[in-house]
């Protein structure tokens, strides 16, 4: 059974409240990606997170981030599996982050970034590169 998405954030990095590790702080809210470099493209990205809150899990699964560029269907890349564990209590919200490094966006025009969860698509997100 695949999990519930609350949050699907795409962001420049995130950080765990020290004193109250429920508290997570989002920093820079990522949609659009200008590039300024000449030539524009390919684009290098040197990081990128993904912090995910997921609701309704029941056990152990596992979960990545794919990236394709929906024009083509070309990925751009494809995050290893971790696993993911919900615990006993399927109503908690767990926080799962990721992050991606040394990303190359071969052209300007529209992404998908994806959620899957045991080999199954849960959720994507539009990313804008101009």
């Amino acid at each position: 059974m695949k999990p519930v998405v609350r949050y699907m954030l795409l962001c420049d990095d995130w950080r765990l409240d020290p004193a109250n590790n429920q508290r997570v702080t989002i920093i820079g809210l990522i949609s659009n990606i200008h590039a300024v470099d000449d030539p524009p493209f390919p684009l290098f990205y040197r990081e990128m997170c993904v912090f995910l809150a997921l609701t309704d899990g029941h056990g152990q699964g596992e979960g990545k981030i794919v990236c394709t560029f929906e024009a083509s269907g070309q990925k751009v890349f494809e995050t290893h599996s971790r696993p993911i564990d919900f615990g006993p209590d399927p109503l908690e919200v767990l926080g799962v982050p990721f992050r991606i490094r040394d990303i190359s966006f071969p052209q300007a025009g529209l992404y998908s970034v994806q959620f899957w969860y045991d080999e199954e698509l849960v959720e994507e997100r539009p990313l804008r590169l101009r």
